[in-house]
């Protein structure tokens, strides 16, 4: 059987991520070396700075989405720590977490913001991208993202066309916020990188919120059970 080979990284006196020594990339941010690592090079200081606001907004975000709860409610069956973590990582799908990829890919595509939407409607599918479950109004971490990628000069052409997504899909059908895989998706384009990873930005992001939420529920009785209501007949 061939030996494993990789471009990541190595191990031993002179272990090196992605070309760089280990203990250089130790004294590196937490968020840099995680851009290094995910795409061969170090950030650049706006790169920086917009990854790691990336990265924060995603932390947590309540008790109730399906990450959570599955993280909360299997460590309530008696799990570990590990267990119950990937429990909540397993959650993450197109639906929660997941749109980021496919959003990525209709960015990164030739089609156009016209044409995106204009298939979308007429195969009555959503766009990732557009729509929450809590805002209606507005997605404050997206706009949060904007204003910093705004500032910083990276807001580029995948983010304008997500934009211009946005902007098209109110005036044809209904007015959705642009909400956090939307803005990432179109900000993470701008910096290169490619659809592939898009589920893996939020996993990473998210991983450090669920480790709390799963460290709270060991406080608590075992067994978490939550009522429902028989409705056959």
């Amino acid at each position: 059987m061939a030996n494993w080979e990789t471009e990541i990284s190595s191990s031993g006196d002179n272990s090196k991520v992605r070309g760089i020594d280990l203990e250089t990339v130790m004294d590196m941010p937490f968020s840099d070396a995680i851009f290094l690592i995910l795409k061969g090079e170090k950030p650049t200081e706006r790169e920086s700075e917009i990854f790691n606001t990336i990265l924060s907004s995603c932390i947590d975000h309540g008790i109730g989405n399906p990450s959570t709860v599955a993280s909360r409610t299997v460590q309530s069956g008696g799990n570990s720590m590990n267990t119950s973590v990937a429990a909540g990582i397993m959650a993450l799908g197109d639906k929660h977490g997941g749109a980021i990829e496919e959003c990525m890919d209709l960015l990164q595509s030739e089609t156009s913001a016209e044409k995106i939407v204009e298939k979308k409607l007429e195969a009555g599918e959503k766009i990732p991208g557009l729509g929450h479950k809590v805002y209606e109004k507005e997605d404050p971490r997206s706009m949060k993202m904007l204003e910093t990628a705004e500032k910083l000069n990276l807001k580029g052409k995948y983010t304008e066309k997500m934009l211009k997504i946005h902007r098209i899909f109110g005036e044809e059908k209904t007015r959705l916020v642009l909400n956090v895989d939307g803005a990432i998706a179109g900000i993470m384009s701008d910096l290169s990188f490619e659809p592939e990873l898009g589920k893996g930005f939020f996993i990473i992001a998210r991983t450090p919120g669920l480790v709390a939420h799963v460290r709270e529920e060991m406080e608590q009785p075992d067994f978490r059970r939550v009522n429902g209501d028989y409705i056959g007949d």
